[in-house]
């Protein structure tokens, strides 16, 4: 089998801001080397994780620029398209090739809901003028609409994507994707909680946003899925629950933000609409942090 281009644990980061709410360069400098130095395969700056969309383009490709320069050639960076539409598609994929990025994670047009043969006009449209691999990023539930397996497979065949990040709780669609695409595919987790379940079914790696944290300890548990050892891949997941519960409550990425502070790596507050956790919700992840500080899957800095 040829060699995939993009595996293992990508993480989807949080993008370090000042209080003024300004990008923080010297802290994205720090949570990619954090990441690196901690076992991640690659990097997706300006994802949904990233808060692409509360960004400017400006601020977006500084924020690509920074990662590929920090990154050094160490992973390969998957910048985030999600940009709704072909135009702002077409302008963010072309400003992060320039500063150097090595694939581009791109959502279909979410808000023209297209079917099978508006996807794949899309697609046509959109990538030959990027000029860069593209990973194609299903996500219902940001979304709200389901792309068929079909099309994925369609995509894949007429050289317009290299891969997914299926970021969906729907293990049936994701297996009918893999049965449907190639074993060259870069068939990706999107789902924290299903990672291991994702890997069974043919994942190759994932991109996953508590990666961000602990790509490492999610490494290990893609090798003990693919070895077999499905009953301590479980386990190992389930060890996360508390954290990725946490994690995933109210809005979303300030718990991410929250999580990466309690040890010790201040990245700043979530821009508008997000807001603060609650007091209980901040409560919680502080004790799941807390507690794998502790038992030692979770180091500081």
């Amino acid at each position: 089998m040829a060699e995939l281009m993009f595996k293992g644990l990508i993480p989807a980061f949080p993008t370090p801001l000042n209080a003024d709410g300004s990008l923080d360069e010297g802290g994205l400098a720090r949570i990619v080397d954090y990441q690196i130095g901690r076992g991640a395969s690659g990097l997706v700056p300006v994802g949904g994780t990233g808060e692409a969309n509360s960004f400017s383009l400006a601020v977006r490709r500084r924020i690509v620029e920074i990662t590929v320069a920090t990154a050094r050639g160490r992973v390969p960076v998957v910048a985030g398209v999600l940009d709704p539409g072909l135009g702002g598609a077409l302008e963010s994929g072309q400003a992060y090739r320039e500063v150097g990025a090595d694939g581009l994670m791109v959502i279909p047009p979410y808000y023209a809901r297209p079917d099978h043969e508006g996807t794949l006009r899309y697609f046509r449209a959109l990538v030959p003028a990027l000029k860069l691999p593209v990973v194609f990023y299903d996500n219902p539930y940001r979304t709200g609409m389901v792309t068929p397996p079909a099309t994925i497979a369609q995509l894949e065949r007429e050289g317009l994507v290299v891969g997914m990040k299926a970021s969906s709780t729907d293990l049936y669609h994701f297996d009918q994707t893999a049965r449907l695409v190639s074993d060259r595919f870069c068939l990706l987790s999107g789902q924290d909680t299903l990672f291991v379940e994702q890997v069974m079914l043919g994942a190759k790696g994932g991109v996953l946003t508590s990666a961000a944290l602990l790509p490492g300890y999610w490494g290990e548990v893609q090798r003990l899925a693919e070895t077999g050892q499905i009953a301590e891949a479980v386990a190992r997941q389930r060890h996360l629950h508390p954290l990725m519960d946490a994690l995933f409550a109210e809005q979303f990425p300030e718990a991410v933000r929250r999580a990466f502070a309690l040890i010790g790596m201040p990245i700043g507050r979530s821009l508008p609409p997000v807001g603060a956790l609650s007091t209980v919700a901040e409560a919680r992840l502080a004790e799941a942090v807390a507690r794998l500080v502790e038992d030692g899957t979770l180091a500081p800095p």
